[in-house]
């Protein structure tokens, strides 16, 4: 998998996580602060998390690929999901209570 592969599919599923998706940034201007809390909360992650939800939205895998990659159950996988999910969530309404007030 080439870095700049990577780098532009996690910037695009950030941005798919965002709701209403964000005006394309320019280059000149600093990074979107929602998309870095997102990018921060993620990277926080434990590392099986970070690695199961990295593989179901970059790599578009299946719970049960992820499963059988990984050695665990499809259930497992799905908990790992929320979990990074939640996390992601609580990144945005964090960044929203400090913005909005």
């Amino acid at each position: 998998m080439a870095d700049g592969n990577l780098a532009a599919r996690f910037a695009r599923t950030i941005r798919d996580l965002l709701v209403p998706p964000p005006v394309v940034p320019n280059f000149g201007e600093a990074p979107d602060p929602e998309i870095a809390r997102i990018e921060w909360a993620i990277a926080r992650l434990p590392k099986r998390t970070r690695d199961v939800f990295l593989m179901h939205r970059f790599d578009d895998l299946p719970y049960d690929r992820i499963a059988h990659r990984l050695g665990i159950s499809e259930k497992a996988v799905e908990r790992e999901i929320v979990r990074a999910l939640c996390a992601i969530r609580k990144a945005r309404e964090e960044h929203a209570r400090e913005r909005f007030g």
